[in-house]
């Protein structure tokens, strides 16, 4: 899986008030948080019912934005490496009765909120993102390391500028590997060593540019549909048992003019952490607020 790398340094500017005991015990939320808008984060517990929350003037768009990355325009870096300080607000709250998500969440809050305390700080907020991406190919990125050098990004079977572990079609025949691996989920060595190899030439046949051995490259065996994948083509209606290009009995040639579009799946864990915390009744001047995790997917085609 791919895991890039994108600080953003925010700081929260605003007064803190005195009222109450010191607190001694740190502000354990759990490991999450939450959202509404843009952009309030905020966390809660039940037993005793208190609420963190922070208000940011930015987006999680903002957060999870990316651009092509320069060294090669089949790949994405996040865009924001480092960000000015925004105006934002940083509470801490308790409550006399269970709070829930509508408390930061309604455009008109619940009126029997049962406050009993308000802490506003300074602070300066951290966001970490990390983007991790991969190809959902069924194989475990990991063993898509073939030359076993521990960098995934040098592993390239056909050529085409994706790495086998964001390449959902590694060997480039526009079948893609999931469908070579026969929908398999591979997450051992052992198991790869047992998926097809149609013509034994000792190469399976995800990394395979000619899977049934005949005279015909895989890529080239469309038959009466070009639509960019010989695995729906079965010219060999008396046998009908393997597609075209699993079937070296058909030799059809009809020339690729294209490679199929790729899909990548994303996924953004956002972490975030209060730092310089300034309550009277709080001894812990930082706040590790947790984590958000955001997915999605973004699509590309090589150049054929």
């Amino acid at each position: 899986m791919k895991i890039v790398f994108s600080f953003l340094a925010l700081a929260f500017l605003f007064t803190s008030c005195d009222d109450g005991d010191i607190i001694t015990t740190e502000l354990d939320f759990g490991d999450t948080f939450t959202t509404c808008g843009d952009l309030v984060c905020y966390k809660i517990r039940t037993s005793p019912d208190e609420t963190l929350s922070i208000i940011v003037d930015t987006t999680i768009e903002a957060l999870i934005t990316t651009i092509v990355d320069p060294d090669n325009a089949l790949l994405v870096i996040l865009e924001n490496d480092l960000q000015d300080e925004v105006n934002s607000a940083f509470n801490y709250r308790t409550y006399s009765n269970a709070v829930g998500n509508n408390v930061f969440c309604s455009s008109i809050p619940p009126s029997n909120l049962g406050l009993v305390n308000d802490y506003p700080s300074s602070c300066t907020a951290r966001f970490e993102t990390i983007l991790i991406e991969d190809d959902n190919d069924g194989i475990l990125a990991e063993l898509e390391d073939l030359n076993g050098d521990g960098n995934l990004d040098n592993d390239d079977t056909d050529g085409d500028g994706l790495p086998n572990y964001l390449d959902d079609d590694d060997d480039g025949d526009n079948v893609k590997t999931k469908i070579e691996i026969e929908s398999a989920i591979i997450t051992t060595t052992t198991e790869l060593l047992t998926v097809r190899d149609t013509d034994g030439d000792g190469i399976k046949n995800y990394l395979d540019t000619n899977d049934d051995g005949d005279a015909v490259d895989t890529i080239d065996e469309e038959g009466t549909t070009q639509n960019q994948n010989p695995a729906d083509d079965f010219d060999d209606v008396t046998i009908n048992i393997a597609p075209d290009y699993l079937n070296n009995a058909i030799a059809n040639t009809i020339p690729a003019t294209a490679f199929a579009a790729h899909t990548i799946n994303q996924e953004f864990v956002i972490e975030l952490t209060a730092i310089g915390i300034i309550l009277p009744i709080l001894i812990q001047d930082e706040v590790a607020f947790g984590t958000l995790t955001e997915s999605g997917s973004r699509t590309v085609t090589p150049t054929f």
